[in-house]
C-alpha cells in the first residue's frame, strides 16, 4: 500500500504537470501558491514574473491538505511549489500556523468553522480564533484501540507529509550499474541491473509478465512501486542504457523522464543484457513495444 507521503508527492507532481501544460513557450520557472482555510482558497501561478491562469488546481491542493493532516496538529494553511521545464523536480514550503492570505483578506466565518471541524488541532492560531463566529468546535477523536497501537508501534516508521517547513523532490536522472543478473524463476524473464557488483545499493529491474491477462513488462527501481509499461524508447550501446519514460512511469520510479544507466559490465554480460532486455520489452507485442535501438 502506498503511504500518504508517496501519494502527496504524486499530487505535487500532477500540479506541476498542470502548470507546465499552461505555461507559455520558453518559460524558465513557475511558482504556485495556495492559501486555504476550509474550502476558502486563493491560488496564484507566477510564471517568469507574470501571473497565468491554470485550471484544475483547487482539488489537488485540497487533497494535499487532506493527506497532510495530522491528528491534533491540523494541516497546512499555505503551500508554495516551484517548478522548472527541464526537470520533474520541485521545491517549496508549507506553513501550518501563519495567516496565509494578503493582510486585507477576511476569512469567511463558515471557512473557519469548516477548517477546525475537518482538520481539528489542539493549538489554534490567534488569527483563526478571531475569524470564528462562535466557540472552537470540539473535535471528536476516537481513542486508539490498544491492539492498533501495538501494531502501529511494531511497524517501521513511514514518513508523513510535511505540514510546516521545506518541500523538496529530486528525481533520479542517472544510475551506474556494476552488476548484472538474469533470472527466469520470477514468473517471466527478469533482468536486474545492480549499482554494486555483488548486489546492493540502487537497482533497476525489468520483468516480463506473460501470464493470463495483458502480457506486458514491468519496470521498477529500488523499492519503488514501478510501472507496467511506460517505456516509450530504449537505447542501448556498449557503455550506456537510456530509457525514455512516460511522466507516470517516471514518477512511479522517482526518476526523470529520461533515465541513463552507465554500464560497467563485462562483454558477455552486455551481450546477455541486449538479448534478454529486448525479449522482455517485446512481450506485449508490436502495439506495446517501445522504440528499440541496439536491442
Amino acid at each position: 500500500m502506498r503511504s500518504k507521503h508517496h501519494e502527496a508527492c504524486r499530487v505535487r507532481l500532477a500540479i506541476g504537470d498542470l502548470v507546465r501544460a499552461a505555461a507559455p513557450a520558453g518559460w524558465t520557472g513557475a511558482t504556485v501558491r495556495c492559501a486555504q482555510v476550509g474550502r476558502f482558497s486563493l491560488i496564484t501561478v507566477d510564471c517568469d514574473g507574470v501571473e497565468i491562469g491554470v485550471q484544475g488546481l483547487a482539488e489537488p491542493f485540497h487533497r494535499l491538505r487532506e493527506l497532510s493532516h495530522r491528528d491534533g496538529e491540523g494541516s497546512w494553511f499555505s503551500c508554495e511549489l516551484r517548478f522548472t521545464p527541464e526537470s520533474r523536480a520541485y521545491r517549496g514550503q508549507v506553513d501550518a500556523d501563519g495567516f496565509p492570505f494578503p493582510e486585507s483578506t477576511d476569512v469567511p466565518d463558515n471557512a473557519s468553522l469548516e477548517e477546525l471541524t475537518v482538520f481539528p488541532r489542539d493549538a489554534v492560531p490567534g488569527w483563526l480564533l478571531d475569524a470564528l463566529p462562535t466557540a472552537v468546535p470540539v473535535g471528536l477523536r476516537e481513542p486508539e484501540d490498544p491492539w492498533q497501537q501495538l501494531h502501529r508501534q511494531s511497524r517501521p516508521p513511514v514518513p508523513e507529509p510535511v505540514i510546516s517547513g521545506e518541500l523538496a523532490y529530486t528525481p533520479v536522472g542517472h544510475l551506474a550499474a556494476h552488476g548484472f543478473e538474469f533470472r527466469g524463476d520470477l514468473g517471466g524473464p527478469t533482468v536486474l541491473l545492480n549499482e554494486k557488483a555483488g548486489g546492493g545499493g540502487d537497482y533497476l529491474l525489468f520483468i516480463a509478465r506473460s501470464g493470463k491477462g495483458d502480457p506486458r513488462y514491468w519496470v521498477t527501481r529500488e523499492d519503488m512501486w514501478g510501472a507496467g509499461g511506460g517505456i516509450t524508447a530504449c537505447v542501448l550501446d556498449e557503455r550506456r542504457l537510456v530509457l525514455h519514460l512516460t511522466p507516470e512511469a517516471a514518477d512511479a520510479m522517482e526518476t526523470e523522464t529520461v533515465l541513463s544507466v552507465d554500464l560497467h559490465l563485462e562483454a558477455d554480460e552486455r551481450e546477455r543484457l541486449r538479448t534478454v532486455l529486448g525479449r522482455i520489452l517485446r512481450i506485449g507485442g508490436p502495439d506495446l513495444t517501445p522504440s528499440l535501438t541496439g536491442l
